[in-house]
């Protein structure tokens, strides 16, 4: 838990730096983090980076004070990424992560993960 509170609190310094107007920002990130953890486990909310947070937070209360609707954390990541994904993109990110994962779990011995004989795709190496 500690590790949230230390993100909601750097998320806090990020916010006053991109919207000083505000104030002590510290209820709006809390409010934003209270409803994210109603749809996110904090393993996920702890992968955005606090400047990512405080961007997320200044949507979550511009758009309820430009709408007046509740708008949820959850809607606001959920629309970013479906616009966000370019299957390229996606592609080159997993192959990306895959490869970060491999060099971080012990190695046995090397081996090609296994495949059907029918499945047509294989691992290439350049």
């Amino acid at each position: 838990m500690a590790e949230l509170d230390q993100l909601k609190q750097q998320t806090c310094f990020c916010l006053q730096l991109m919207a000083p107007e505000l104030g002590d920002a510290s209820p709006l990130v809390e409010e934003c983090f209270t409803d994210a953890q109603k749809y996110f486990r904090n393993n996920f909310i702890l992968q955005f980076r606090p400047e990512a947070w405080a961007k997320i937070t200044l949507t979550y209360y511009k758009h309820f004070l430009d709408t007046g609707c509740d708008v949820t954390v959850a809607e606001i990541v959920a629309v970013v990424v479906r616009d966000a994904i370019g299957t390229n993109r996606m592609d080159f990110l997993t192959l990306n992560l895959a490869q970060q994962k491999r060099l971080q779990t012990p190695q046995r011995h090397e081996e090609t993960p296994s495949r059907d004989k029918d499945c047509p795709l294989s691992l290439v190496k350049k």
